[in-house]
C-alpha cells in the first residue's frame, strides 16, 4: 500500500476554508482505480494544522493521482500555507493489529 500524507498550516482563521478544498481534491480521487480511502483532519492543539492522508492499493496508482488536475490544485492549495507544507508518501509493507500487540505483549512471537 502507497499512502500520501500532507500536513499544512492554514491562514488564521481560515482553516475550515483549507478542509472545505481538501476534499474538493478528493472527490476526483475516489473514482480511480487503486484508490483505498482518505482522511482529513485538523490538529487538536492546533486547529490550523490541517492534515490529508490518502490511501493507495499500488505505485502506479498513486502516479496517477499525482498527475491529475485534482493534484495539481492539491499544489496549489498549499502554497497557500503559511509554514512549509510536508507532503510525504509512505510505502506500507504492512499492517498488522491487536492479534500483533497480543502476540508481542504474551510472548507467540
Amino acid at each position: 500500500m502507497f499512502q500520501l500524507s500532507l500536513r499544512m498550516t492554514a491562514r488564521p482563521r481560515h482553516a475550515a476554508d483549507a478542509v472545505k478544498a481538501l476534499r474538493l481534491t478528493t472527490i476526483e480521487a475516489r473514482a480511480e482505480r487503486g484508490y483505498l480511502g482518505s482522511r482529513i483532519y485538523q490538529e487538536a492543539d492546533n486547529p490550523e494544522a490541517v492534515c490529508l492522508e490518502e490511501d493507495w492499493s499500488n505505485e502506479q496508482a498513486l502516479k496517477s493521482r499525482m498527475c491529475s488536475s485534482s493534484f495539481t490544485d492539491l499544489l496549489l492549495l498549499m502554497e497557500t500555507a503559511t509554514e512549509t507544507p510536508v507532503l510525504e508518501v509512505r510505502v506500507v509493507s504492512a499492517v498488522r493489529g491487536l492479534e500483533y500487540v497480543e502476540a508481542v505483549r504474551f510472548g507467540d512471537n
